[in-house]
């Protein structure tokens, strides 16, 4: 097919165009349509020709060229696709964006949990803006993103890929995704795929892929609630399912959540793809007894099209549908949604890619900027005791720790680098998904497998992969040693490794220690390595028992403090930090994730004062592995919120309270709040208007990130000690005073009550405004005068917001 527009989609409505092809198809063809492969340069043929009537998707894998070279690649493949449906159907090209388009040339910018850090929803919107043109751009249609998981056990190994703990804060977060990704018009936007549905990020012993414990009235309040602001917010073209079982029921089979609860009760009109392998693990959980069974029971389930290759929607569904054990209309009605949203994203019009975005979708001073932008606002500073900002005249600055002078060690799991990672440490095979592309991975040499850190479980990382991505973002991305130099040129800037990210090597200790000992100022930049396969701390399917610092680090940590030397503690890790006793170390502690690209120039940049930070945490910092799950929005009786009542619940051995609270976040500067004004009633149906003057009392410029939290007094459900209902960062001037206007829909509080109806319910409600879920500067109460059912779908999910 062309890739020039054609006049195909113009006068017919979409309906129409589908029913057309549907009428045209034979079975086979239908089939095809819900099937997916991925398709290797100088492979394509042979792997095609297992595809007679064609593949309805495409998993994008770089032509190993350029941008350019790789548009030209998708754009020919899918021609070829089309060509050999028999009826002329594109294929949709999928990939990974979650913090930034994977493919080749694709801006990389902080893992997800470090966008979660912004709160700044518009900095995300932006981002992915970006994202979408540079996928255009070369052809790629549907983003296997955002991640709307709300994340709640730091142990999981897949928390960097979700906004933290919030459902409030991950809901504004996924809406701003994907408004950024599917543009206005989708016909010139990438569909956005929320995953993984439902509650995957809660799980037992915070393994991965483990069974979800999750009751129906906490899985529809917390964790469907950004999936159902990006369904009824931003028209959320796609869902994956998660691997997950709640209630003994595998979510890839279960029709109460793929149907009943997707569709009937959150309205969801878009396409449901598997996530990789789905229907294997259903075999393997024994749900099925066999690959066609599987498929049979996930179609009627309510999926509709099997990534990455056909296990489950293979020949079988064919002979099924032939034999009578499957309705022709269950597998009609997939092939439906599949048709649907190819024309809704004008794929008949013009498939492939959009060349002529080529050279503005990448250009380095937007792309870079803005990435540079996110990284610095994702910087949370969690504690300063006066040594921040340091001084660009120190006589001697030693660096010390794995990070500070690695270029891997800016990317998170789900990038460009970590694909380079996982492809030269010889641990392709254990990325999800691998397994059942044994045709992929014999187009592959694939190097022998890096040797264990020493004592580890961790492989060490081969020599060429940090060569490679120095010559590939080097030009661009200093380390943190190097970009401290930039920063301060006159110091004298030393580094030394320490000890590694895992394992038990101690040889390199007295180097850093005589480093720091000898130093005005320490930058330790300690943490994990966040990536696939065993070269990785953290990352999918790599959990931890234990929520410290991994390896000897604690132990290097404490080292270091013993020579006096004031030292800053940069900690970069999928997950907050978790270790009390390295917090309680050094005066001044920075939260740093992984930043992207820009990490290092950001990093300077907060560390010499030339940016002010004002990230805030997305997700409490726990003190022990005891406390978990803990969060800020936990009901009454849970947690820290027990005191003072005649519930006896404490750790006989240790503390209930965080290390650090949700929400928390420090600035050189200082802010005050006054003048908060609430309505003071509001029916049910109504809206709540909140506003507050914030000012900046200190003699820095900065952002304040303003947070409002709203309890219900008294409720006929056992509620939250506060939720988050909306929250705006905002820059506000030295001296200068900004209002801040929130407008909260009444039906934003609406819970579910005993007969598991949406209600909102009368009574008084509280207010706290604050800087963080346990720093209340200003406390108001409104009441709501009537009790109303309301439609879930269509309540509100946080406030929206306004300066002057």
């Amino acid at each position: 097919m062309s890739n020039e527009p054609t006049e195909v989609a113009t006068s017919r409505s979409t309906a129409q165009i589908v029913q057309g092809l549907l009428e045209s198809m034979t079975l086979e063809q239908k089939v095809a349509q819900l099937q997916c492969t991925i398709l290797v340069a100088g492979h394509q043929e042979a792997a095609l020709a297992k595809f007679p009537n064609g593949v309805g998707a495409l998993g994008s894998i770089s032509s190993g060229g350029d941008v350019a070279a790789d548009a030209k690649f998708y754009t020919e493949l899918q021609a070829d696709v089309s060509s050999r449906t028999g009826v002329g159907i594109p294929p949709l090209m999928h990939g990974e964006a979650v913090s930034g388009w994977t493919g080749p040339g694709g801006t990389v910018f902080p893992s997800a949990i470090g966008l979660g850090a912004t709160w700044n929803p518009s900095a995300v919107e932006r981002m992915t803006e970006i994202v979408r043109d540079q996928m255009m751009a070369v052809g790629v249609r549907q983003a296997l993103s955002p991640v709307m998981d709300v994340a709640r056990d730091p142990r999981w190994g897949r928390v960097g890929e979700t906004y933290g703990e919030d459902p409030t804060l991950c809901a504004a977060m996924s809406v701003a995704f994907v408004r950024g990704l599917q543009g206005p018009d989708l016909r010139n936007g990438v569909a956005a795929t929320g995953k993984h549905f439902l509650g995957f990020g809660f799980s037992e012993g915070g393994l991965n892929m483990t069974s979800n414990p999750i009751s129906p009235r906490e899985l529809r309040e917390v964790y469907a609630k950004p999936f159902q602001a990006a369904i009824t917010e931003a028209g959320l073209a796609a869902i994956m399912n998660s691997y997950g079982t709640i209630d003994g029921e595998l979510l890839l089979t279960s029709k109460h959540i793929l149907t009943d609860l997707l569709r009937e009760e959150m309205e969801f009109g878009g396409v449901v793809v598997s996530d990789y392998m789905s229907i294997n693990l259903a075999v393997d959980l024994n749900v099925v007894e066999d690959a066609v069974a599987g498929g049979i029971a996930a179609l009627v389930a309510g999926l509709d099209v099997e990534l990455p290759t056909p296990f489950g929607f293979g020949d079988g569904l064919v002979k099924a549908v032939r034999d009578g054990s499957l309705d022709q209309a269950v597998l009609d009605r997939a092939v439906t949604r599949w048709l649907t949203t190819k024309v809704e994203l004008g794929l008949f019009e013009r498939e492939g890619a959009r060349t002529e975005l080529l050279e503005t979708a990448y250009e380095p001073e937007m792309a870079l900027g803005h990435s540079l932008t996110v990284a610095r606002e994702a910087t949370v500073l969690l504690k300063n005791d006066g040594i921040l900002p340091l001084s660009k005249e120190a006589t001697k600055i030693a660096v010390v720790g794995p990070h500070g002078d690695s270029i891997r060690l800016f990317f998170g799991c789900y990038t460009g680098p970590a694909s380079i990672d996982l492809a030269m440490s010889g641990t392709m095979s254990e990325m999800a998904g691998m397994l059942d592309l044994p045709e992929l991975m014999e187009n592959y040499d694939l190097p022998p497998l890096a040797p264990f850190f020493e004592g580890s479980d961790v492989r060490s990382e081969p020599e060429a992969v940090e060569s490679a991505l120095r010559g590939i973002y080097g030009h661009k991305t200093p380390t943190i040693v190097s970009a401290i130099r930039a920063a301060s040129p006159n110091a004298d800037v030393v580094y030394e490794k320490g000890c590694d990210i895992a394992g038990t090597d101690r040889s390199r200790f007295d180097a850093a220690i005589a480093a720091a000992a000898e130093a005005d100022v320490v930058v330790l930049a300690l943490g994990g390595k966040y990536g696939w396969g065993s070269g990785s701390t953290s990352g999918e399917g790599i959990d931890t028992a234990h929520v410290g610092l991994p390896g000897i680090q604690e132990e290097f940590a404490a080292r270091i403090a013993e020579t006096g030397t004031p030292t800053v503690l940069v900690h970069m890790d999928s997950k907050p930090l978790g270790s009390a006793a390295v917090a309680d170390l050094f005066p001044a502690v920075i939260e740093y994730w992984f930043p992207g690209e820009t990490g290092g120039q950001a990093l300077a940049e907060v560390l010499f004062g030339d940016y002010n930070p004002a990230g805030r945490l997305p997700m409490t910092a726990v003190r022990h592995a005891g406390q978990i799950p803990i969060y800020a929005a936990h009901r009454r009786s849970n947690s820290v919120s027990s005191a003072g009542t005649m519930i006896m619940n404490r750790y006989v051995d240790d503390t209930k309270e965080p290390l650090f609270p949700f929400g928390a976040g420090q600035s050189y500067t200082t802010f005050e709040y006054s003048n908060l004004s609430v309505s003071p009633s509001v029916h049910a149906d109504g809206n709540v208007q909140v506003s507050v003057d914030v000012s900046n009392t200190g003699s820095r410029d900065g952002d304040e990130v303003v947070q409002v939290y709203v309890k219900d007094d008294y409720a006929s459900m056992v509620r939250p000690v506060q939720e988050l209902a909306g929250f705006r960062r905002v820059a506000i001037p030295a001296g200068a005073t900004k209002t801040i206007h929130f407008e909260i829909r009444a039906n934003q509080f609406a819970f579910l009550d005993v007969d598991m109806r949406w209600l909102v319910e009368e009574g008084t409600m509280t207010v706290f405004v604050g800087s963080s879920s346990a720093d209340i500067k200003q406390t108001g109460s409104f009441r709501i005068e009537n009790t109303a059912v309301v439609h879930g779908a269509r309540r509100g999910f946080f406030a929206t917001s306004t300066v002057e």
